[in-house]
């Protein structure tokens, strides 16, 4: 199997096809059968890249190091060293494909981006992952260079360095994973802010971006809240760079006290009792969902303004501060009002849903299909039982967090799976008790208590009857967890 690398035979070539090396290892074991015909391809390809080498030097010395016709055995020797796994010699080869491009097409041409984009695949293989970040920011710079610096797509491209960042917590790193997620957070306040330029106060295209600034304020909310290490590194560095007044909000009223976490003496901001820790944070991310709805009454759009009071209660929920009560009875109004029916009103109210939800629905449809796309990962479930279908947890040192998911398959990292089938009851404010492992794989102590005690740290929007919360017992959900390397 070969890579087409897409390039015009004119003086301009145009990479247009990035590769597919996921592709490329699955179909690997189809490509030979038997000792000899693998010795026979192996021969086969030392005799291609010996040819697509001779072409490349018999071009550089005619035409210079830095002509475009050498890109065509360029790309010929990267396709034969892909299909050999042979991936250090890719990287060396993109590296001279681009410096060649660059010089005939500019360092601004957005030409290079899919060139750019294999890069990034390759690294992945390789296990470099700074230099996927390099690239990240190369992307970004063109897509600024092209697009303009209040753009779309350079949202976009922001967007992918942010969620690489979050990605990190997977690959081995785990002194720095506090700092991936702060430096997320900045670039979320970055986005936030570019979005606000593009399009101008009171415009629902701001939606989105609204609630990506909260979601992520409230994945941080959830960290500080993790019972491991990794919390009270985040504590530190929040203390060191926000102060600690972001800290003191709980529901029992914060409180001062000396930090172990902090050293010299100095003092933090702690909560008491069961409070959340960092609800000041969670407090910021309710005054974006705020404008949100802000904008919805301001466009008379009732189905958005009813969507805004959903996530307005299940940040309520995060907080402790409540079951959301209010918030949701609204919700239930305001959707009557848009012409949904009382019946599709109660189906969703009647499935408990861990919180916070990744993305803004300002469709009420939308946020319906989200919740079934999650419970229909589960095939067959038991008659007469609420299944809540499956939870895929961040990492180990965020057992209790959804797992970030891009938008960009190409920054998609996945592991091996366990899994853990639990019964337990919810309350009517969202809390989990009473939990019952009922199988797992593999089958062991370890797999069942991580699912266990991680499953107890999970907020879930509660079961709501009417304009009633209710403890709900017996209801099920597939956890899984990553397999660390």
């Amino acid at each position: 199997m070969q890579f087409s690398m897409g390039f015009k035979s004119m003086k301009r070539p145009f990479f247009k096809v990035p590769f597919l090396i996921s592709v490329v290892i699955l179909c690997q074991p189809f490509l030979v059968s038997g000792q000899t015909d693998k010795v026979s391809v192996s021969n086969e390809t030392v005799r291609d890249l010996q040819r697509y080498q001779e072409q490349f030097e018999d071009y550089e010395s005619e035409f210079g190091p830095f002509d475009d016709r050498l890109l065509e055995p360029l790309a010929s020797m990267i396709n034969l060293q892909v299909e050999q796994e042979n991936f250090a010699e890719v990287a060396e080869l993109q590296s001279r494909q681009l410096s060649i491009m660059r010089t005939n097409l500019g360092f601004e041409n957005p030409e290079l981006i899919p060139l750019v984009r294999s890069m990034i695949e390759i690294q992945q293989v390789l296990g470099n992952y700074e230099a996927v970040s390099d690239h990240l920011e190369h992307i970004r710079f063109l897509v600024s260079s092209n697009s303009g610096t209040q753009s779309e797509e350079l949202l976009h491209a922001i967007e992918n360095q942010a969620h690489w960042l979050l990605a990190g917590f997977y690959l081995g790193e785990e002194r720095r994973q506090s700092d991936k997620m702060l430096d997320a957070r900045d670039l979320y306040r970055e986005m936030y802010n570019l979005a606000e330029d593009i399009y101008g106060e009171k415009n629902p295209l701001l939606y989105p971006w609204y609630y990506k600034r909260a979601y992520n304020l409230s994945l941080l909310v959830q960290l500080l809240n993790t019972e491991d290490n990794l919390s009270s590194q985040i504590l530190r560095d929040l203390v060191r760079l926000d102060g600690p007044t972001l800290l003191e909000h709980g529901r029992r009223g914060g409180v001062i006290s000396s930090s172990p976490f902090i050293g010299l003496g100095r003092q933090i901001a702690v909560v008491d009792g069961d409070a959340v820790l960092g609800e000041g944070y969670l407090r910021q991310g309710l005054g974006f969902i705020n404008d949100i709805l802000d904008i919805a009454v301001e466009q008379g759009d009732l189905e958005a303004q009813a969507m805004a009071q959903i996530y307005r209660g299940d940040f309520n929920v995060l907080m402790e501060r409540s079951s959301g009560r209010r918030q949701y009875n609204e919700a239930q109004g305001l959707l009557l009002q848009a012409g949904i029916s009382q019946q599709e009103i109660d189906a969703f109210f009647h499935l408990p849903m861990p919180l916070p939800v990744p993305e803004f629905y300002s469709r009420f449809s939308d946020l319906v299909a989200y919740q079934q796309s999650i419970i229909g990962e589960v095939g067959s479930m038991q008659d007469g039982v609420l299944h809540l279908g499956t939870f895929r947890a961040w990492h180990e040192n965020a057992r209790a967090v959804l797992k970030p998911v891009s938008s960009d398959p190409l920054l998609r990292i996945g592991l091996p799976q366990f899994q853990v089938d639990l019964s337990f009851n919810i309350s009517s404010r969202g809390n989990v008790s009473r939990v019952d492992v009922l199988s797992s794989i593999p089958e062991g102590r370890r797999v069942s208590r991580e699912g266990a005690r991680a499953i107890r740290e999970i907020k879930f929007r509660p079961f709501y009857d009417g304009d009633r919360a209710r403890r709900i017992r017996d209801v099920q959900i597939r956890y899984l967890f990553a397999q660390q390397q």
